[in-house]
Order: structure tokens, then sequence, then C-alpha cells
């Protein structure tokens, strides 16, 4: 099995917390890291150091780049003596740094700070777009979350091909560390149940979502060899996740792909959970055979 993990820095604090959860990922899984520096130059100067060879700012910014580079290997080699690590430069945007060569058994892993940030180099628009494009799991990591191995992996279902993936990998991931899982599944009832009528389709739509959860629950601890629990939240897909990750957690989320449709109607609620919890967040894509057979109409908990 020739598993990476791949690890963004930019020596921030987001994402020397990204390389922190990263190598402790790697360690526990036995494969190699892969820490990948990116910088920017102005167009003119990126060009030019084709052209013509490299310009004063295009060579200082690589250099400073490998400085950077040299220095995260080496705190890594102390660290994690026995981790096979690497590390790359790039020029240009990091997302299509981070994304080449990347396979679906990989992992790719980068920091994501406030809005507010200045290093908006790795935050939102990075970390979204890895989420919408990445061939593997995508975690995005923010505040103090390499403390060490999680307390817990929370994970969204909801009856579809892309939750199945991320409730396996959130299994597997649970059993990898010995944790918790917790399978979450969000429902509610569009109406105001005024009538007799409206009561019983209240309870009907939670009966459906309890077996929905129940389903789930059963692949996992058929899977799995840790302790399963379930929540059936009557709430927003958002406020469920959020609520029900809690410091130390790892949450999981499923991603159905990029058709433009399904981006609109689902995008809001994954970067509302990216921007509303500060635990680390795993998005696993579905297979896109997958995708052309789902056809669940369940309200979707996890989708990016």
């Amino acid at each position: 099995m020739n598993a990476k993990i791949v690890v963004g820095f930019n020596e921030t604090p987001s994402a020397s917390e990204a390389v922190s959860w990263a190598a402790h990922e790697a360690e526990v899984r036995a494969i190699a890291l892969h820490v990948m520096v990116c910088f920017e130059v102005s167009a003119l100067s990126s060009e030019a150091s084709v052209a013509w060879g490299m310009t004063a700012e295009y060579t200082a910014a690589e250099a400073a780049a490998w400085t950077s580079a040299s220095k995260i290997r080496s705190v890594l080699a102390e660290s994690h003596p026995d981790l096979t690590i690497s590390v790359d430069v790039a020029a240009g945007p990091a997302p299509t740094a981070l994304l080449k060569g990347l396979e679906p058994d990989d992992l790719i892993v980068v920091g994501a700070s406030g809005h507010s940030s200045a290093a908006a180099f790795w935050t939102g628009t990075t970390a979204r777009y890895l989420v919408h494009n990445s061939p593997c799991p995508v975690v995005v990591v923010r505040g103090s979350a390499s403390r060490g191995a999680p307390d817990r992996i929370v994970v969204g279902v909801d009856g579809s091909h892309a939750a199945g993936r991320a409730l396996q990998w959130a299994g597997d991931e649970a059993d990898r560390h010995g944790v918790e899982l917790v399978i979450v599944h969000a429902w509610s009832y569009p109406y105001f149940p005024m009538t007799t009528a409206g009561t019983q389709g209240r309870d009907l739509t939670r009966i459906d979502a309890a077996c929905t959860l129940d389903r789930a629950a059963e692949l996992a601890r058929e899977r799995c060899g840790i302790p399963v629990t379930t929540l059936l939240v009557e709430n927003s897909p958002v406020t469920a996740l959020v609520e029900a990750a809690h410091d130390g957690d790892i949450l999981v989320v499923g991603s159905r792909g990029r058709g433009a449709v399904r981006t609109r109607l689902f995008g809001s609620t994954a970067n509302s959970v990216l921007d509303a919890t500060a635990v680390p967040i795993v998005v696993v894509r579905a297979d896109p055979d997958d995708e052309m057979h789902d056809t669940t109409n369940e309200p979707h908990l996890a989708q990016a």
C-alpha cells in the first residue's frame, strides 16, 4: 500500500496545527508524510522566470520556501523520528500544487484559520477548492486540534452513497484510534402539523429518519469493533453537526461531487460547517459511479 498524507505548510499557526495533525495521523497509519510549501510571485515575475531565467523576486521567494520546508522537516524528524518525511516547494496557487499526484487512498490536510486572518493563502478558498476537487478525503484543521488521538469520531449520515463512504472512513478511523464512533442524522418536517394528518406525517418522517440512522449504526457495528453511539436530531444539518462535535473530536461528512445543482444546494452546508466548528473536518468524496445511482431524496446531512 503506497498511500500517503499530503499537508500544506506556510508557517502560520493554522498550518503548523495541520502539519502536527498530519504527522500524528501518518504515524498511526504507518504511511509517508509529504509536506508541500507553496509560494506566490507576480504574474510578470513568474512568466519571466520561465522565459528568461529566474528573476530576483522568484529566486528569493523560492529560497524562502525551501528554507521553510527544511525547517519543518527538521522539526518533524525530531518529533517523529520513525516517520518517512518528504518536502517540496511549488510556485503558484496552493490548490494546484496540493492536488498534483493525489490518489484515492491518500489524505490531504490543510489548516484553516478565521476569515480575518492575514494568511488568506491557506484559508477559505484553498480548503473549499480542495473539498470540491480532491480525489481523496480532505482534512481541514482549525484550532488546537493536534494534541494527539481524537476523543471521538463524529459522522453525519443521510442514507446516500456519499454518506456511506463517509461512514466507512469514520468507522475505520475510530477503529484505528480505538475511540467511540458517533453517528448523527438530522431530520425535519417541512410543514406545521396543524391537523391529525399533519401530525401523522411528522411522525412518519421521524420514523423514516430513525430507520436511516439504525441502518447506518448496524453497518458500522458490523465493520468496526469500537463503541457506536447514534444521535437523531430534529434540526438543520449545520446545527446538528456543529452541536454534535465537541473539542477533541474529528467531524466527518460526505460529498456527492460537483454537479451544478448539487453544488448550489449543498455547498452552503459544508461551508457553514467549515466556518462554524473548531474541530478537524474530514470531507470524503463519493465514488463517481455511486453518484450516478444515488437517487435518495432525503434531506442531506453531510454534503459538500
